[in-house]
């Protein structure tokens, strides 16, 4: 359906056309400017954290490409009938993860809608030579996740009233928490490529970063990290439409370690886990496998977790071995 949209003009080429979330305009030879846009609809109960997560997920696809936001501006739909309460607590959280990561909060737009939504427009910059897109995957390439998957179960949950908000906080926590340290890491040890982890849950930001690169990959299942419930919560089939929807989309690019998708089982919690859509998840690098120990280094002293999940392989593009 995209494609069928119109072009920009050929003058601007400067406009770099990528797989990524953020759109790369390079404005000179020495500075990229780097923009995103994303907002929903609340996952938690609480109006402030609220704010911080939808804030910290905007942000997010700015560090994936190894940029600085520098601007960021409230997008608002909110029912008039709920008061300016909720909303003033929504965006005090907004507000102060945006003055966390060192950007200026530059206004906004709102309108009357009958279910809540907030997010941000970012602007970011960063050097050409900085800039870290997700088409840059190589066979033999380690990959390394920096925050635990399962916030959308979580959610569900939440929403079910099967746990409480209390329950979630160390999820919250994590999701809410900037992912700039690890961008900085990413970027001084030199990367090949780049996302972060959101909508399309863990196999499907992989997927795009693995068909951009023209590269497969292999997961190890058992290595990748879960939030504490969120198994448990699966076997009682607790979890979002956009799970089931996401792996309805990738389960044809999945093979298990015999070479087809006869050995894949789908209902393995743990297997799901890695198609829920995440809220502001980690960063998931591409990293050369000589640079693989100091990345792990890097973030460790950043105070970040990194988990390796598995590797880079020549297969083919797009497609992802899952290896119990």
């Amino acid at each position: 359906m995209l494609d069928a949209l119109p072009r920009s003009s050929p003058e601007f080429a400067r406009l770099l056309e990528t797989h990524d979330d953020a759109a790369v305009t390079r404005l000179s030879d020495d500075l990229c400017l780097v923009q995103t846009v994303d907002f929903f609809t609340p996952i938690v109960d609480s109006p402030y954290w609220f704010g911080q997560l939808a804030a910290a997920n905007a942000l997010s696809d700015v560090y994936a490409m190894g940029a600085r936001p520098l601007t960021a501006m409230n997008l608002v739909a909110w029912p008039a009938d709920l008061g300016m309460t909720h909303l003033s607590e929504i965006l005090q959280g907004g507000a102060e993860k945006v003055m966390e990561a060192g950007a200026e909060l530059a206004g906004g737009h709102s309108i009357d809608d009958k279910e809540p939504k907030y997010g941000l427009a970012v602007t970011g910059v960063a050097h050409p030579e900085e800039i870290v897109y997700n088409a840059g995957a190589l066979p033999g390439d380690r990959l390394v996740l920096t925050k635990r998957l399962g916030i959308g179960v979580l959610a569900s949950a939440l929403k079910k009233g099967l746990i409480t908000e209390d329950d979630m906080m160390p999820a919250i926590e994590e999701a809410a928490t900037l992912n700039a340290a690890a961008a900085v890491v990413m970027a001084a040890i030199g990367a090949h490529a780049c996302t972060d982890v959101s909508g399309f849950g863990l196999l499907g930001h992989l997927g795009e970063m693995l068909q951009a690169s023209a590269v497969g990959a292999l997961v190890r299942v058992a290595d990748v990290p879960l939030h504490d419930g969120v198994v448990e919560l699966i076997k009682q089939a607790v979890y979002a439409g956009g799970l089931r929807s996401n792996r309805d989309f990738l389960l044809p690019r999945l093979r298990g370690t015999d070479g087809t998708s006869g050995h894949i089982d789908e209902q393995d919690p743990r297997v799901l886990a890695l198609f829920d859509p995440q809220t502001s998840g980690g960063l998931l690098i591409s990293v050369a496998a000589d640079k693989h120990a100091a990345l792990l280094s890097g973030l460790r002293e950043s105070g970040v977790t990194g988990w390796t999940i598995g590797e880079v392989t020549a297969g083919s593009p797009g497609v992802i071995v899952l290896e119990g």
